[in-house]
């Protein structure tokens, strides 16, 4: 193999890390003034955590040697464990599963709406669709992020996920990205509220493809490529389930009884 797994692993970290500046995009529709908020908020949040992430890693090397680090699997218990004691070590531990949690809370939150979008526009069943009367959050498919998350955390280990959510995201950042470049071609007089220089894209989809080629280049290629065929099951789904190419009528009977049972239970439309 070219690349080391642990490489490779230790890449997946770094980019989950700054993951996130995506999910602001999911709740444009929210926000006030988007053209001129939304590019401060994804710039902000990305200083701040190159900040951030730079002066930890720093402090980590300072007060740690290499050597403990590498065999350490808690190294932020570990630093204050140093540093401040046996309250140090609860206090940081405590600190990354605050950090852990809200990081939960906005992927569902944003997570979601990507479900209910595509269920709204036709392409995932329409028991997805529906929002609960009360709230008016898209209950079911949070509901559904659950349950798939839930699976996939007592199937797989933290660190295959994180590696695998990282480089599995990618292809469909690429392709966003390479849509900007095809928008401007056929749609050149479509008004911008906020015109990206090309530069941006082409470098993100260079990216975007490294980041998704380097897992096929480690010793652990061949769980990437599974996580692809995963990937790849939804496309004859969706012609056969959604699309209806065979002209079934249980998946759509499926869905309407499935709607019927959840507006009636939990009091969604």
């Amino acid at each position: 193999a070219v690349v080391s797994t642990q490489s490779t692993g230790a890449w997946n970290g770094v980019i989950w890390s700054y993951m996130g500046w995506e999910e602001i995009c999911c709740v444009a529709s929210e926000i006030q003034n988007p053209q001129r908020n939304i590019p401060i908020i994804v710039l902000g949040s990305i200083s701040i955590i190159t900040g951030l992430y730079l002066m930890t890693v720093i402090s980590f090397h300072i007060v740690i040697p290499i050597e403990d680090m590498v065999s350490s699997s808690a190294v932020a218990s570990k630093f204050g464990m140093i540093t401040m004691g046996e309250a140090g070590k609860v206090v940081l531990a405590l600190t990354v599963v605050v950090s852990t949690l809200g990081n939960l809370q906005c992927s569902f939150i944003t997570n979601s709406r990507y479900i209910h979008s595509g269920a709204v526009e036709g392409l995932l069943p329409s028991c997805l669709s529906l929002v609960s009367k009360r709230f008016r959050t898209p209950l079911i498919s949070i509901f559904f992020c659950t349950v798939v998350t839930t699976i996939f955390t007592l199937v797989g280990g933290i660190d295959d996920l994180i590696g695998q959510a990282s480089f599995t995201r990618f292809p469909f950042f690429v392709l966003c990205s390479a849509g900007v470049f095809v928008m401007r071609r056929t749609h050149p007089d479509l008004h911008r509220p906020y015109k990206v220089p090309l530069v941006f894209p082409a470098l993100f989809v260079c990216f975007g493809i490294f980041v998704f080629l380097t897992p096929f280049l480690s010793e652990d290629w061949l769980i990437s490529l599974v996580w692809v065929l995963v990937l790849l099951i939804g496309v004859p789904l969706y012609y056969l389930l959604l699309q209806n190419v065979f002209h079934l009528k249980f998946p759509k009977r499926l869905d309407s009884s499935v709607t019927a049972v959840l507006k009636r239970v939990l009091g969604c439309e």
